[in-house]
């Protein structure tokens, strides 16, 4: 068991949710696909980022 797999087990176990092949398959599969822009995302320093004006996330953003 790898370190994805513990934490996807853990997190899951904490919902009270079971996991099994199946569901890490698609986990693992989403994480290649998704993982990498996630993370890239997660490190990015957004401090000096405005935040979009007319915020409504039903519409695209307003280009104001």
């Amino acid at each position: 068991m790898d370190a994805f797999e513990r934490y996807l087990r853990a997190g899951m176990e904490l919902l009270g949710e079971t996991v099994d092949d199946a569901d890490l398959a698609v986990a693992r599969a989403a994480d290649a696909v998704y993982g990498s822009s996630l993370r890239a995302l997660d490190e990015a320093d957004l401090a000096d980022a405005w935040p979009e004006p007319n915020l409504d996330p039903s519409r695209p953003p307003d280009p104001q």
